[in-house]
């Protein structure tokens, strides 16, 4: 896994892969310019106009029923491999739902507002290390503040916290795809904690312990990766055969989170990107594997496989909300139609590669399943990915069960986290728009629930990681 391999262009994400190697590895100041399109090596800013994980107490519970307790506790529940086996697998830790007990009253919600685009320490932007720069520009909602957390040496993928409350995150390294966990101290600095993974995307703790597992690739082109990292000893494969991948970059095994049930949840991409046949001679659209586009359902320690849903693209981050239902960001087509937020459901099919009702013509005509609709579709290009159910009681009562996403490219929609309310009664109408949440930022990544409830945002231009707590 320690080869080092250099990304080929593609669309938007080389302009991606440029960009991070134009601003993360060079300690000068690099000048960004909202004035030019989104294929420059600068990032373009948004326009002016609006467009859970549950914390884990302590101790655990050993009984074989959820304890309603006012926060989320463990309960240890014993699987069985569906083979014949003489004796059971390890137990998975199961949660209980989380409360909102203790939270500030509710408030009714104010948007983020928009900083000025320019004037900055780096023309559009602040540079690097302009944090105060970066402290004014970077705007939440009245009653919120802002905060430095620390900064990653590379470029985050995605973020989360561990059973020792310090935040880890997938990032690559040196403008490659080759990368490593590192984990932030208390300190704002931080440290390497795993050994090197191709092109490493998503990142979560079992319950009730503290093994991490990693998703990554075998190779540069070949093999979609589940990797296992026990604490003190190296990495352990758990599959190395999940679909992968549409390009050096592009589509791969996603992110990762444990459920209520103790299972593992696994979001994989296509193998292309709108099912364009790779022998048109013989056949109009290529085949479809059953494990692709798809969120799998796995068993931690045996690699048991459930394909859960399908139909998305690329699933990129995945959030369970208090009430046990499940959500994930998927990115469109290249071309950019499809990224959405979606409600998923066991069983579930949501359209790709069918997008001729989007405006792509050259993808198959009609789907012979049912077609579950998006909970929400953002402007095309806007790329979403990280996702976060607010499970919390730092924030204000109302805010419990919010989901929180990142839309990471440089267009006037995105570059801000935004947050919906999975049962605002708005969400199906032409008009309604998410809250923005987080603005001014440059290319955030990924947001995550810290211990005391205060959430955090990372941005992988930088590095730099960013802590908004209600100012109650």
């Amino acid at each position: 896994m320690n080869q080092k391999f250099i990304s080929a262009p593609l669309l938007l994400c080389a302009f991606a892969l440029i960009l991070f190697s134009a601003c993360g590895a060079n300690p000068t100041p690099q000048a960004f310019r909202a004035t030019l399109p989104p294929t420059a090596l600068n990032a373009p800013v948004y326009s002016p106009t609006p467009s859970v994980t549950p914390s884990l107490t302590p101790t655990a519970t050993f009984t074989r029923t959820p304890s309603p307790t006012p926060t989320p506790t463990l309960t240890p529940t014993t699987t069985f491999t569906p083979t014949l086996s003489p004796t059971p697998t390890q137990p998975l830790w199961t949660l209980t739902p989380a409360s909102n007990t203790g939270a500030p009253p509710a408030i009714l919600p104010e948007p983020a507002e928009f900083a000025p685009t320019a004037g900055w320490s780096c023309e559009d932007f602040p540079c690097e290390d302009d944090i105060n720069g970066f402290l004014q520009r970077i705007r939440v909602p009245a009653g919120y503040t802002l905060e430095h957390a620390g900064q990653f040496p590379g470029q985050p993928v995605q973020i989360t916290y561990g059973p020792d409350g310090r935040l880890y995150a997938t990032v690559l390294e040196n403008g490659t795809r080759d990368g490593a966990v590192y984990a932030l101290n208390t300190d704002g600095s931080a440290e390497r904690f795993s050994d090197t993974f191709i092109s490493p995307v998503g990142l979560a703790f079992q319950p009730g312990t503290d093994v991490l597992y990693v998703t990554a690739r075998a190779t540069p082109l070949q093999g979609g990766a589940l990797y296992r990292l026990p604490p003190g000893e190296p990495a352990q494969a758990v599959l190395t055969d999940l679909p992968c991948c549409l390009s050096v970059i592009e589509n791969q095994p996603n992110g990762i989170v444990f459920g209520p049930d103790g299972y593992l949840y696994l979001g994989v991409g296509s193998l292309t990107d709108h099912a364009e046949s790779q022998q048109p001679e013989s056949k109009p659209y290529a085949d479809i594997r059953p494990d692709e586009a798809a969120i799998l359902r796995i068993q931690p320690h045996t690699g048991e496989i459930e394909v859960y849903a399908t139909g998305i693209r690329n699933p990129f981050d995945l959030a369970f909300a208090p009430d046990g239902q499940l959500y994930a960001t998927d990115q469109g087509l290249i071309a950019g139609p499809g990224d959405r937020l979606l409600k998923i459901d066991r069983g579930a099919f949501y359209g790709w590669p069918y997008y001729r009702a989007r405006g792509c013509a050259e993808c198959p005509p009609r789907a012979a399943q049912v077609i579950t609709p998006d909970l929400y579709t953002f402007p095309d290009l806007s790329i979403p990915r990280g996702l976060l159910a607010y499970t919390g009681t730092q924030f204000p009562a109302g805010m419990f069960g919010s989901l929180f996403v990142v839309l990471w490219n440089g267009t006037p929609d995105a570059q801000r986290v935004v947050r919906i309310d999975p049962n605002d009664w708005r969400l199906g109408r032409d008009d309604y728009t998410p809250e923005p949440f987080v603005t001014g930022l440059i290319r955030p990544v990924d947001v995550a629930l810290a211990p005391d409830g205060s959430l955090v945002v990372a941005d992988s231009i930088y590095g730099h990681v960013w802590r908004v707590r209600y100012g109650r």
